[in-house]
């Protein structure tokens, strides 16, 4: 797994990246964005992050592998996403 805070311009939205979001009981949850057009369902898993009951995901895919992301810069997804 990788980290969003290591990576120089992480791709938040681009389509192909999918974001997902992990509770504390481990339940999976996708974070539909679709360009930005849903962003009540983007606005409810950042705060959910935010007060740390679940944690956010996003995988890149490339031509050979997919590579698995730790959104641990939650300022940065929020200012692609333009809820801060």
């Amino acid at each position: 797994m990788r980290s969003v805070k290591e990576t120089d311009n992480f791709p938040y939205c681009i389509s192909t990246v999918c974001f997902f979001e992990v509770d504390k009981t481990g339940t999976v949850s996708q974070v539909y964005h679709k360009n930005k057009s849903d962003r009540s369902k983007v606005l409810e898993a950042y705060q959910r992050a935010m007060n740390k009951t679940t944690t956010l995901y996003a995988v890149w895919p490339g031509s050979w592998s997919s590579d698995l992301f730790v959104i641990d810069d939650l300022n940065a997804f929020a200012k692609a996403f333009n809820l801060i």
